[in-house]
């Protein structure tokens, strides 16, 4: 075990989407495919942004949804689960074991994952231990784009690039899987939702339900796939799959389910049929509580559990046992909610900054939150026109601070930053500057007015004082709090757009919106 643990190799980086590693002098920490090897801040060139906008404002609202409620025109009668179609090409460096598919190193157990890199990136942003998380299940198909996972972007190391198949069992079995799997984690901090899909900032797993196994890129039948050897649940924004169909029990697609996503999460197959981990449970099984010995050979091939290091620190060195319930509890924390926006602060550039033309600026702000699972986003206005929209996907940070962007050759014009973050449950909290290139603070725009809320008008209404309307709204300049923040003056706010969490009402309603009023 300790030769193997000591094992490095060169690999592509496979998944984008982890946290950064620190390069720390000397050897390095270990090896985790998840974890990305390079720190550096995103970097966007501001003329380019000023003349192709569409490049930088993907925006943050997530796709909208094909109604569930239409899945009974769906359904057949028949079990159209198809499993004897053309075999996938799995991306190079990859390699299939029964339902997982993981980098081929550890799959054929010259590699273990260890458990020194997912303690080395714990406390970067969004990524601390417990997280907060969501598993989206997705009955209605859609396209899906091959390529490093990014369940927001549709995008799928597993999928073949195409329109993936709608599940055809019908809404009353659909909602009984729902049920199922939401007992299965209803001791964690996941929340499960179908209806609508979370906000692009918000990192989530979603599970594609329905199709067959030739509808992905995978070699051999199986019952259902995932992405493995993610200990620790880096990635966060894994792309899983349940093959079922009209033919599938209900029972049988939950389990499936609940195990693929378990796959993300870093859990291997074991021997307790008891567990939805095992493949040979016959009944509603659950996430163990016990320390069940592994199914290697049998399931998964030999030298292939990939996470066996990690699950050494719940069941003890060299015990070759894996305790669901305790890791998941690990990463995940208890059930309940999360009722505290996360914390924006933007340190640099100071807010109203004089800048000559082709300036660049290094934005660097401090993000937190009390729970892990969180993401950020930048909106960023030239005179009033929005030139940059963006998720930091790959949350690649600047080692003194918590999210960093390079913005380089800054064009005449007043620009606006707002930096945002947001929480599984729903809490958008923003901060907002401004920095004046090639004019004095406070001259007037090309707009014809003083720089001021995002509408334009020049302020807040009801004050001299100007503020910012919410990227997540309807652009209007939102309306004053009547709070009397900082000097007296108000924090321009509105609600957030459309595609939000569904499943909090009673909780949160529209959710809590927190913003930080413009320094001066």
């Amino acid at each position: 075990m300790t030769e193997r643990r000591a094992v490095l190799v060169s690999m592509p980086l496979l998944l984008a989407l982890g946290p950064a590693v620190a390069q720390a002098e000397g050897p390095s920490p270990g090896y985790h495919p998840y974890a990305a090897d390079h720190l550096r801040p995103m970097e966007i060139d501001a003329a380019d942004a000023v003349a192709h906008p569409e490049r930088y404002t993907t925006g943050r609202l997530p796709e909208r949804q094909p109604d569930f409620h239409a899945l009974d025109e769906l359904a057949v009668a028949a079990d159209a689960n198809d499993a004897s179609g053309p075999a996938g090409q799995l991306p190079e460096g990859w390699a299939q074991h029964g339902s997982v598919v993981m980098p081929a190193p550890v799959a054929n157990g010259e590699l273990v994952v260890d458990p020194a890199v997912i303690h080395a990136v714990e406390d970067i942003p969004g990524n601390e231990y417990p997280r907060k998380h969501t598993l989206f299940l997705n009955f209605n198909g859609g396209m899906l784009y091959s390529g490093a996972d990014n369940s927001a972007e549709n995008k799928s190391n597993l999928a073949k690039q195409g329109v993936y198949p709608s599940y055809t069992g019908g809404e009353q079995k659909a909602l009984s899987i729902i049920q199922n799997v939401q007992e299965d984690v209803a001791n964690f901090g996941i929340q499960v939702t179908y209806l609508e899909r979370p906000n692009k900032t918000v990192p989530y797993t979603m599970e594609m339900v329905g199709g067959s196994w030739s509808d992905t890129n995978i070699e051999s039948p199986a019952g259902g796939v995932a992405p493995g050897a993610d200990c620790g649940a880096l990635g966060q924004r894994h792309v899983v799959y349940t093959f079922a169909s009209a033919g599938t029990s209900a029972t049988q697609a939950a389990n499936t389910a609940s195990q693929e996503a378990g796959h993300a999460w870093g859990l291997d197959h074991t021997l307790n049929c008891g567990s939805v981990m095992s493949y040979c449970g016959a009944g509603n099984g659950v996430f163990s509580d016990s320390c069940d010995s592994f199914c290697e050979a049998t399931c998964q091939g030999p030298g292939s559990i990939g996470c066996r290091l990690t699950h050494e620190e719940f069941c003890g060195a060299d015990s070759d046992r894996q305790n669901e319930q305790m890791e998941l509890s690990w990463i995940f924390g208890g059930n309940e909610p999360d009722m505290e926006p996360p914390s924006v602060e933007i340190v640099s550039p100071e807010d109203g900054a004089e800048l000559d033309p082709g300036a660049d600026i290094d934005i660097r702000t401090l993000i937190s939150d009390n729970y892990g699972g969180y993401g950020w986003y930048y909106y960023i206005t030239r005179d009033d026109e929005v030139v940059i929209d963006i998720v930091d996907y790959d949350r690649l940070v600047d080692p003194e601070y918590r999210a960093a962007l390079n913005l380089g050759g800054l064009t005449q014009g007043t620009w606006m930053i707002t930096v945002g973050a947001e929480d599984q449950y729903g809490h958008i909290t923003e901060d907002t500057i401004t920095v004046f290139v090639g004019m004095p603070a406070g001259a007037v725009d090309s707009g014809g007015g003083e720089s001021g809320c995002a509408d334009g008008t020049g302020g807040c209404p009801g004050d001299g004082d100007s503020g910012t309307a919410s990227p997540m709204g309807t652009g209007d300049g939102g309306q004053a709090d009547g709070g009397g923040v900082d000097d007296g003056g108000c924090s321009c706010q509105a609600s957030p757009g459309e595609g939000g969490r569904q499943g909090l009402a009673g909780l949160l309603l529209l959710g809590a919106w927190a913003r930080r009023r413009r320094r001066r």
